[in-house]
């Protein structure tokens, strides 16, 4: 019995367990602005940690979160601007050496690759994100995009699931989280959109990844509803969402968009 547990459980079998379960988890993709990287780490919600690479001269390169983990903190409503909060995400950036541009955090790195630097980098957005449970929060986010598009599925009659349940797979990004998954016959992921301010970099971010999902469920239907009045919307990101969207319009075109789900869920 001892022989059969040490033959088990000892150094190299757990050495290879968890090499085996490192490479599962981590995906690396090549993009046209360099590599995308998602790692064996997880943001307090439960989204994996994904990072792109960007080579800038042939001895530096750019690690960067793509604007993820600041508008994660922003999307569950805590404050950035308020004094405690601020300072202690100025403390971790120094305690890093990330730098903040605009949403983005970054770090520069020296070329050829050590994989401490993508490890350490990918560590030190996931100690940032939870600032998450720690500090003071913003005012509620307003939900009224949400809760209409919420009444139109009902109203519809449309089996769907909702909070933790509503999420998709993607080859990259294994669990994307969205508002809203129709169920009936055919599969929707919804997501609407409820942060003012400039849409292009967020329109962006979820181009990939829908453009994820569908990688992995070519059978998907993904859907996106806007508010133009309190969001700043160019031609070029409306455009972004119209081509990778099978539904993308204002949350209050309810005609329009009860014709959508109709067309896709036959």
């Amino acid at each position: 019995m001892k022989t059969t547990i040490e033959h088990l459980v000892n150094p190299q079998s757990c050495r290879a367990e968890l090499a085996k379960f490192w490479d599962q988890q981590l995906r690396i993709e090549r993009t046209s602005k360099g590599l995308l990287i998602a790692l064996p780490l997880l943001y307090p919600d439960g989204l994996q940690v994904i990072l792109e690479l960007r080579t800038i001269t042939p001895s530096q390169a750019i690690l960067s979160d793509r604007g993820e983990t600041i508008a994660g903190l922003q999307t569950a409503g805590i404050d950035l601007s308020l004094q405690g909060n601020a300072q202690t995400l100025e403390d971790k950036l120094k305690v890093f050496e990330l730098q903040q541009n605009g949403l983005e955090l970054q770090k520069l790195i020296r070329l050829p690759l050590e994989g401490i630097d993508i490890h350490l980098f990918g560590e030190a957005l996931v100690s940032i994100s939870h600032l998450l449970y720690r500090h003071e929060l913003a005012s509620p986010r307003v939900l009224h995009v949400y809760n209409a598009i919420r009444d139109l599925l009902k109203e519809q009659d449309l089996t769907f699931l909702e909070c933790e349940q509503a999420y998709v797979l993607g080859e990259v990004e294994q669990r994307i989280k969205v508002d809203f998954l129709i169920t009936n016959r055919r599969h929707i992921a919804c997501k609407t959109i409820e942060r003012r301010g400039r849409m292009r970099d967020y329109i962006e971010q979820w181009g990939f990844r829908w453009w994820d999902a569908k990688q992995r469920n070519q059978k998907l239907s993904r859907a996106m509803f806007y508010d133009p009045d309190n969001q700043q919307w160019d031609s070029e990101s409306i455009r972004i969402g119209e081509n990778i969207c099978e539904i993308f319009y204002p949350y209050f075109e309810t005609d329009k968009i009860k014709k959508a789900l109709e067309r896709q869920i036959r």
